[in-house]
């Protein structure tokens, strides 16, 4: 039998560290971006708004510039933190966690996000497993052809 820090129990720590780490270099990027860069993003949602009650395009942009991506899945079907597929949260619990962050390991956004940018978010995150889910990669792009 082999033993180790490859085999047993202890492989699937080591397997979760660098998890466990990209969480914290995210969101200890997040916190050491300046002000000027912290509110870039904010701004995409400004050109694409249709209404106060979000845009689900605006809010797929945002999902990818801001990296949630990286730990809710590229289409929120989840990986180191939840599904927002296949459970999806209500918009108080959506906005709670923008906000404030949670004790999980979510930073807060509230200096990356105004109230509209989580009203977009909010709007994606409702729109997926629906005809509206924008798919999109390229969130650069004024209009994503991919």
């Amino acid at each position: 039998m082999r033993t180790g820090p490859w085999f047993g129990r202890s492989s699937a720590l080591l397997a979760l560290a660098p998890i466990l780490a990209l969480g914290g270099a995210v969101a200890a990027l997040a916190a050491s971006l300046p002000p000027a860069a912290k509110s870039s993003h904010a701004n995409v949602s400004a050109v694409v708004r249709v209404d106060s009650q979000g845009d689900p395009i605006a809010g797929r942009k945002l999902f990818l510039a801001n990296n949630c991506y990286i730990c809710h899945g590229g289409r929120g079907g989840g990986g180191m933190c939840p599904s927002l597929r296949d459970n999806k949260p209500d918009q108080g619990d959506v906005f709670n966690a923008l906000t404030n962050g949670t004790p999980v390991g979510m930073p807060s956004f509230a200096a990356l996000l105004a109230r509209p940018d989580m009203e977009d978010l909010f709007a994606y995150i409702d729109s997926l497993r629906t005809p509206n889910e924008p798919t999109f990669t390229h969130w650069w792009e004024a209009n994503p052809t991919q």
